[in-house]
């Protein structure tokens, strides 16, 4: 489970299996648009990332092809994800 509080709300995000999270300043076209860190702009919120699963790092266009234990290949998948809001 992961847990966000901030200006008077706070949720929790909880599943049955594992999954990852990113909490950013940052939206993500931000750090796709930005080459350098010191580019990015703060959007004044925090961006909350779900995810079922990431791939590894590697693409085999300038290094290693991406190890097979880090490689997402599920072509179907069920998650589930249960958002809990709690007053503060």
């Amino acid at each position: 489970f992961v847990t966000l509080s901030g200006n008077g709300c706070k949720f929790t995000a909880v599943s049955a299996s594992p999954f990852s999270f990113n909490a950013s300043r940052f939206t993500q076209e931000e750090l796709t648009d930005k080459a350098h860190n010191y580019e990015l702009e703060d959007c004044g919120s925090v961006v909350l990332c779900l995810d079922y699963a990431q791939n590894g790092i590697g693409s085999n266009s300038c290094g290693p092809q991406v190890m097979e234990q880090y490689a997402f290949s599920d072509e179907a998948f069920r998650f589930e994800l249960k958002l809990i809001p709690e007053t503060v």
